[in-house]
Order: structure tokens, then C-alpha cells, then sequence
């Protein structure tokens, strides 16, 4: 990947945001188990990916080749509850992390990493991870 892959990245970051933050809220349905049945579960989901996704690329900048166990995305979206949590606290959150993951940009080794889960990653590789994943998502949900 060059710098301008790196960029469009982030491009795809920030539209993918403002589509997120464009969608009317909408109201938990505790029923609905798959994401693209409710903009609510897809919102809560996208939180629980960045929430831990951004926490490996913070562990990754502070320390060196760390090896890292986290939960995965989901069972943190079951062990919160974020299936019943308000929308506007998803939304205020997802919109905190995006923009501590936007602050990275021209500021990081985009190739510092670590592995998490016993899998070799990096910045870069989360960065891609998290811009495609949403993309997926958003996909679905329109």
C-alpha cells in the first residue's frame, strides 16, 4: 500500500461517517438478530468493531510487537448489551472513536503492529480492516 492507498483509507473512513451520522435514529429492536434488518444493530455492531479494533492500534503504537488477546467485536456488543442501548450513545461514541482513529493519519508508522489473537497485524492492516468491514455493512443497510 502507498501513501495515497493510505489516504483513500481514510476518505472511505470519513464518508462511511457521514453516511452513519446522515441515517434518522432509530430505536433498539432487541428481536432483530442480523445487522442489515436494523440500522440500530448495524450502528451498534460498527461500534463494537472500531471500539476494538481501535484499542489494538493503541496497543500497537505504545508498545512493542505486543501479543494481544481481545474479545472478539461481537461478544463485546453481547457482554454491553448494545443490542437495547440508546442510539444516540452508539452514535456519540462511534463519532469519539472515529475521530481518534482519523487523528492517525499523518501521525503513525502505518506498518507498526503486533499480533492480536495470536495473528500478525498491523496499523495499516486494521485500517483496512475497519474501512472495508463498515463499507460491507453500509452496503447491506441502505
Amino acid at each position: 500500500m502507498d501513501s495515497t492507498d493510505w489516504i483513500e483509507l481514510f476518505v472511505n473512513l470519513q464518508e462511511n461517517l457521514d453516511t452513519i451520522k446522515g441515517w434518522e435514529p432509530e430505536e433498539p429492536k432487541i428481536d432483530v438478530l442480523q445487522c442489515e434488518q436494523s440500522r440500530h444493530r448495524t450502528l451498534a455492531h460498527l461500534r463494537a468493531c472500531q471500539e476494538q479494533w481501535l484499542h489494538i492500534v493503541l496497543m500497537f503504537l505504545n508498545n512493542d510487537s505486543p501479543n494481544l488477546t481481545i474479545l472478539h467485536p461481537w461478544r463485546q456488543f453481547e457482554i454491553e448489551n448494545y443490542a437495547s442501548l440508546d442510539w444516540d450513545l452508539h452514535l456519540k461514541k462511534f463519532i469519539e472513536d472515529r475521530q481518534k482513529w482519523m487523528n492517525l493519519r499523518d501521525t503513525v508508522d502505518r506498518e507498526r503492529g503486533g499480533k492480536w489473537n495470536r495473528k500478525p497485524d498491523t496499523i495499516e492492516g486494521l485500517t483496512r480492516r475497519l474501512a472495508d468491514h463498515e463499507s460491507y455493512h453500509l452496503r447491506l443497510c441502505t
